[in-house]
C-alpha cells in the first residue's frame, strides 16, 4: 500500500511543482521582465512614495521636542493610517498596470496560438499568466513591509493591523489579476479593453464608496457611531477595500458579533468582521474567475466546431448554428455615420457594456423613485434633488468617457487597419468623412443620454400628478439637461476626433484625449463652481456654461442660494434664468463645436499627408 502511495504522492508533488513554482510561463516572465528598467523604476517610485509619506508624517508628528510617549504613539498610529491608505491606493493603481498587460500581451505578440500548441495544460496557462503578473505586485508589497514595521517603534500600531492591511492590499491585487486573466481568456482583449478595465475599477471604487458613506439606509444600526466624524459602518464595507481598511485602522468601529446575533450567519460575519469577509470573498471570487478562465483557454481555437452547448442550442433554433441568416441592415444616408453609430466600430456602441450602463442607470433612478415615494419623510424633495443630480453627474461622466474613448480611436483604428487609405481613394470628402464620424459618435451615445432625460421626466411627471407643494424636479428640466448633455457629448466627440486625427496610434490618442478631458473638466468645474455658487438665483443662468455645474445648477440649485429657505419664493426666477441660460450656452457651445469641426476639415488633408510621409 505504501509502495503504491509513494508514486501517487510523487506525481502529485511533480504536478504541483510544475503548476506553481516551476510553471514555465511564470519562470519566463519573471526572468525576462525582472531585468527591465521600467519595472525597476516602478518599484523605486512605489517605495519612494511610501517612504516619503512615512517620514513626513513621523517628522511632523514628532517635531515637538517635549512630546510624550502617548503623543508619539498617537502620531505613529496616524502615520500608519496614512501609509496604509497610500499603499492601498497605489496598489489599486499599480496592480491593474501590471495585470492589464495580460489582456493583450500574448495576443498582440501573436504567441498565444503557439502557447496553445505546447503540452501546457489549461491550468498551467491560466495560473502561470496570473502568477507572472502578481509576482511583481507581491514583491512591491513585501518590499514595503520594513517601512510599515518602522511605525511600530513608538507603539500605537499592532502587528495584526499591519498583517490585515497587507492582506487587504494583496487580496485586492489578486482579484484584479484574476479579472484581467478572465477577460483575456474569455474574449479577445484589445488595447482599448485595458482602458475599459481601468475605468470599471475606478467606477466601482468611487460608486460603492460614495453609496456606503452617504447612504444612511446601508448603515448597520448596531454599529457604534464615531463621536468625532459621525461615521457609522456600512453593510458595503465587506465589498470595498478602502471601507474594509477603515475598520482595520479603527476609523470606523464594527459591532460585536453578539450585537448582530439576530441576523443570519453570513450577515453576522459581514457586520462584525467586514475586513476578513472582504479578504475571503475576494479570494473566493478570484478562484472562481481562475476556474472559469481555464474553461475558455482553448475555446477560441475551436471556433466553428460543434460542441455540447451548440448542439443543445440547435434544438431550440429554427435553423442550425451554421445556417442562420439575418435581415440586411438599413444604412443611413451617410454610411460613415451609420458605421460609427450602429456597427461594432465603437467598443461601447452595442453589447453588454452599453446596455449594462443603461440598465444600471435606470435601476439607480428606479430605486431613488421608490424611496422618494415610499419614504418621503426621509427622502424629501430637497434630498431627492441632490441624489438625482449626483446620479445624473455619474451617468454623464460615463457618457463623456465612452464618447471620448470611442472618438479617439475612430480615425486611428482606420489608420492602423489601412482602411482610411481606401476611404480616401473614393469621392468621399474630408467634410463628409468628419461630419459622418461626428454624427455617428454622437448618435451612439444618445441612448445613454436618454437614461437621465427619461428619469428626470419621470420625476417631474410624478410630482405633477401628485400636486405636491414642493416638486423635486421642474417639468422643463429634462429638456434643458437633455440639450446640454447632447452638446457637451459633441464636445467630447470632437476632442477625441482631434487627437485621433493628430496621432497615429490608438493608445496614445486615447490616453491624451482622456487626460485632457479629465484635467479640463476638473479645472473648469472648480473655477466656474466658485462663480456660480456666489451668484444666487443668477447662478442657474450661468451654470449651463460647463458640464457638471450645469447638472448641479439646473437640477439642484438650492446650494447656490445664500438662504436655502428662499428656494420656493425664488423658484420662478430660478426657472426662468435656467431656461434663458441654457438656450444661450447651448447655442454658444454649438457654434464652438461647429467651428472646431470646420477647423478640422481644413487641416485634415495636410495632417494625413504629413503622417503618410512619416
Amino acid at each position: 500500500m505504501s509502495e503504491s502511495a509513494s508514486p501517487l504522492s510523487s506525481r502529485l508533488l511533480a504536478w504541483f511543482w510544475y503548476l506553481l513554482p516551476a510553471n514555465p510561463i511564470l519562470v519566463r516572465v519573471v526572468y525576462a521582465m525582472s531585468r527591465r528598467s521600467r519595472h525597476l523604476w516602478l518599484r523605486f517610485g512605489y517605495l519612494a512614495v511610501l517612504f516619503a509619506v512615512v517620514m513626513v508624517m513621523l517628522l511632523t508628528r514628532s517635531s515637538a521636542g517635549s512630546a510624550s510617549l502617548a503623543d508619539l504613539a498617537k502620531g505613529a498610529s496616524v502615520t500608519f493610517m496614512v501609509a496604509s491608505i497610500t499603499q492601498l491606493a497605489l496598489m489599486c493603481f499599480l496592480a491593474p498596470v501590471f495585470t492589464a498587460g495580460a489582456i493583450t500581451q500574448e495576443r498582440d505578440s501573436q504567441t498565444f496560438n503557439i502557447l496553445l500548441s505546447t503540452p501546457l495544460s489549461n491550468a498551467q496557462i491560466v495560473i502561470g499568466s496570473l502568477l507572472s503578473r502578481l509576482y511583481f505586485v507581491i514583491v512591491l508589497l513585501l518590499a514595503g513591509l520594513p517601512i510599515f514595521f518602522s511605525t511600530m517603534i513608538y507603539g500605537g500600531v499592532t502587528t495584526d493591523q499591519i498583517v490585515m492591511s497587507f492582506s487587504i492590499a494583496g487580496s485586492t491585487a489578486v482579484l484584479t489579476g484574476s479579472l484581467a486573466i478572465a477577460i483575456s481568456m474569455i474574449r479577445v482583449g484589445t488595447r482599448r479593453t485595458i482602458f475599459s478595465f481601468f475605468f470599471a475599477i475606478a467606477l466601482y471604487l468611487a460608486a460603492v464608496y460614495a453609496v456606503g458613506t452617504y447612504a444612511t439606509q446601508f448603515r448597520i444600526a448596531e454599529a457604534p457611531i464615531n463621536p468625532v466624524t459621525g461615521e457609522q459602518l456600512s453593510w458595503l464595507a465587506a465589498f470595498h477595500p478602502f471601507m474594509a481598511l477603515d475598520v482595520t485602522l479603527n476609523r470606523v468601529a464594527a459591532p460585536d458579533i453578539a450585537a448582530v446575533a439576530e441576523y443570519g450567519i453570513l450577515k453576522q460575519y459581514l457586520a462584525a468582521y467586514p475586513q476578513m469577509m472582504y479578504i475571503a470573498m475576494t479570494l473566493l471570487l478570484s478562484t472562481g474567475l481562475i476556474v472559469l478562465s481555464m474553461l475558455f483557454v482553448r475555446r477560441g481555437a475551436k471556433e466553428g466546431e460543434t460542441s455540447i452547448v451548440s448542439r443543445f442550442a440547435d434544438v431550440f433554433r429554427r435553423r442550425k448554428s451554421g445556417d442562420r441568416t439575418r435581415k440586411p441592415h438599413q444604412v443611413w444616408s451617410n454610411p460613415i455615420a451609420w458605421r460609427e453609430a450602429v456597427t461594432r466600430a465603437s467598443a461601447m456602441s452595442r453589447g453588454i457594456g452599453r446596455y449594462g450602463v443603461m440598465a444600471g442607470g435606470f435601476v439607480g433612478f428606479a430605486v431613488l423613485m421608490y424611496l422618494y415615494l415610499k419614504q418621503s419623510s426621509v427622502y424629501t424633495a430637497g434630498v431627492t434633488r441632490e441624489w438625482v443630480a449626483n446620479l445624473v453627474a455619474i451617468e454623464f461622466a460615463i457618457v463623456l468617457l465612452i464618447a471620448v474613448n470611442t472618438a479617439a480611436s475612430s480615425l486611428t483604428k482606420d489608420k492602423e487597419t489601412k482602411t482610411l487609405d481606401i476611404t480616401l481613394t473614393t469621392p468621399i470628402s474630408s467634410r463628409y468623412l468628419i461630419w459622418g464620424k461626428l454624427r455617428g459618435l454622437v448618435s451612439s451615445v444618445i441612448p445613454l443620454i436618454l437614461v437621465p432625460i427619461i428619469s428626470l421626466l419621470a420625476f417631474a411627471a410624478v410630482d405633477l400628478v401628485r400636486k405636491v407643494p414642493e416638486r423635486a424636479i421642474p417639468i422643463e428640466t429634462f429638456l434643458e439637461v437633455g440639450a446640454s448633455l447632447i452638446v457637451f457629448s459633441a464636445y467630447a466627440c470632437m476632442l477625441g476626433l482631434h487627437f485621433s486625427l493628430k496621432q497615429r496610434k490608438t493608445v496614445k490618442a486615447v490616453l491624451l484625449a482622456v487626460a485632457v478631458l479629465l484635467v479640463a473638466n476638473a479645472a473648469i468645474y472648480s473655477f466656474w463652481k466658485a462663480i456660480v455658487g456666489n451668484s444666487g438665483a443668477l447662478g442657474s443662468a450661468l451654470a449651463p456654461a460647463t458640464p457638471f455645474t450645469m447638472i448641479l445648477g439646473l437640477i439642484d440649485p438650492v446650494p447656490m442660494l445664500e438662504d436655502p429657505t428662499q428656494y420656493l419664493s425664488k423658484l420662478s426666477v430660478i426657472r426662468l434664468n435656467a431656461v434663458i441660460g441654457t438656450a444661450i450656452f447651448v447655442a454658444l457651445h454649438s457654434v464652438v463645436v461647429y467651428s472646431w469641426y470646420l477647423s478640422m476639415v481644413r487641416s485634415f488633408d495636410q495632417i494625413i499627408r504629413k503622417q503618410s510621409g512619416q
